[in-house]
């Protein structure tokens, strides 16, 4: 059963009841307690309800916060392979009628939430325990109640005024000595204010013209150009400007040489040099990018007046990836696009591997708290962060990373998620990061001026 997320929603009812529906009562647990039946007209029965908010609120924060948000449930009207449910229009202000003189005044808050039974006028209820926190006073039971003398099959509920009751595994039972002791300890320690978080993202994103007319041009104009030179003219009749590196020289774009070839020889390497440079297209465009625009730098503020320690962020960027930030001289044209025809001795088989790109391990390698990664069609990034202190931002290098657009949009959209140590919960929030207009291969290195 997935229990990380609390049990709020009619998604995460329907599959509460699921698990209950597959393995019944096995599934109680300190923060779950499953009734296939509850008598709100019963003082004996909405006594067993008392008893089990006074447990949940008497856990630890370190132990709810595990499951469920921190939340404890009470499922009524469901049981392994059905949903009797309880007669339908039960309301908050019925039960409170009932239960209040045990919890009251001061007492743990709760909800009630609802779901369809299997048979009409009938329906679930589910009975929410708000978390417990730091800072906590230690609830008692305060009313007196004796139930009737136990029959076989029925278990006697009693509640004594003063008494301590705590949730265990699939029990409500009177604290020990022990457990008093960590509810004085949870009391006494000071609630930590809620964090105010600011996440800003400073640069934009791009988006590459992939397109296959695109490249189908880039493969036609360089295979062209070394027939020519490689067929029928001399090298000199290369020099001729690209239409796509105009102010490139054709000998720095392809490497060309004056020997000839006959045209299946050609055709053969030409078919080989397009394979490679098809392979190749979407990393080397995203590494041209990497160099000819400033990396996304993230910064992260805390606003209120202590120290956050322990903080981590997870950021997700939609429909987007990310690629390392490069050196100029590292993507000329030379190094990423081999020339279609190319002298060989005769020990070379292949057309050469290009220099391996390490950019990013000196990041994997150290303590930087950024990490990121591609993660099918969604750019992940996470920071992890000793301490956030008040009104000093931390700011990311602007060398980490430049984020690519997978569509051509004018906006990204995204989502990040905080911990931060000592709070029991996790914060959430929404991000945009502007796209910039679509990129080629000439505008590309037009902006590194190659």
């Amino acid at each position: 059963m997935d229990t990380t997320r609390p049990p709020h929603g009619e998604r995460q009812r329907k599959a509460l009841l699921a698990e209950i529906l597959a393995g019944g009562d096995t599934a109680e647990k300190h923060y779950l307690e499953i009734k296939r039946q509850l008598d709100f007209s019963s003082k004996e029965e909405t006594t067993k309800l008392a008893k089990f908010i006074l447990g949940a609120a008497n856990r630890l924060p370190a132990t709810a916060d595990r499951h469920f948000g921190g939340y404890a449930v009470m499922v009524i009207g469901a049981e392994k392979g059905g949903l009797p449910g309880v007669p339908a229009g039960t309301e908050v202000l019925d039960i409170e009628q009932k239960i209040n003189k045990f919890l009251l005044p001061g007492g743990p808050q709760w909800e009630l939430e609802r779901a369809p039974a299997d048979n009409p006028g009938q329906e679930v209820l589910f009975i929410l325990v708000d978390p417990p926190q730091d800072g906590d006073p230690i609830y008692l039971c305060r009313a007196e109640y004796q139930g009737e003398k136990s029959l076989p099959g029925k278990v006697k509920v009693n509640l004594s005024n003063g008494d301590i009751y705590v949730r265990a595994q699939g029990q409500t039972r009177k604290a020990t000595a022990p457990e008093i002791d960590d509810l004085v300890t949870r009391a006494g320690k000071k609630s930590l204010p809620m964090p105010e978080l600011t996440i800003t993202l400073e640069g934009d994103a791009h988006h590459l013209d992939l397109t296959p007319e695109r490249l189908n041009h880039f493969i036609d104009s360089r295979v062209e150009k070394a027939r020519t030179e490689h067929l029928s003219l001399p090298a000199s009749a290369a020099a001729q400007g690209s239409p796509l590196f105009a102010g490139l020289s054709a000998q720095m774009l392809l490497g060309l040489n004056s020997s000839s070839l006959s045209p299946e020889a050609f055709n053969r390497q030409a078919l080989e040099w397009e394979k490679q440079i098809r392979a190749e297209w979407q990393e080397n465009l995203g590494r041209i990018a990497g160099a000819a625009f400033p990396g996304l730098v993230i910064q992260l503020g805390n606003r209120q007046s202590n120290f956050l320690e322990a903080v981590r962020f997870d950021l997700t960027l939609k429909d987007a990836y990310g690629v390392n930030t490069e050196d100029a001289e590292d993507v000329t044209p030379k190094k990423l696009f081999p020339p279609v025809i190319t002298r060989r001795s005769p020990f070379d088989h292949g057309l050469g591997l290009l220099a391996p790109n390490f950019n990013g391990i000196g990041s994997a390698l150290s303590r930087y708290p950024l990490k990121w990664k591609n993660v099918g069609q969604n750019l992940h990034i996470t920071i992890e962060l000793d301490q956030l202190r008040p009104g000093t931002p931390w700011a990311s290098d602007d060398d980490d990373l430049v984020v690519i657009s997978l569509n051509h949009v004018t906006t990204l959209s995204g989502t990040w998620r905080a911990t931060v140590r000592g709070h029991h919960e996790a914060f959430e929030g929404d991000v945009s990061l502007p796209v910039h207009p679509e990129q080629n291969i000439n505008t590309l290195y037009q902006q590194l001026n190659l």
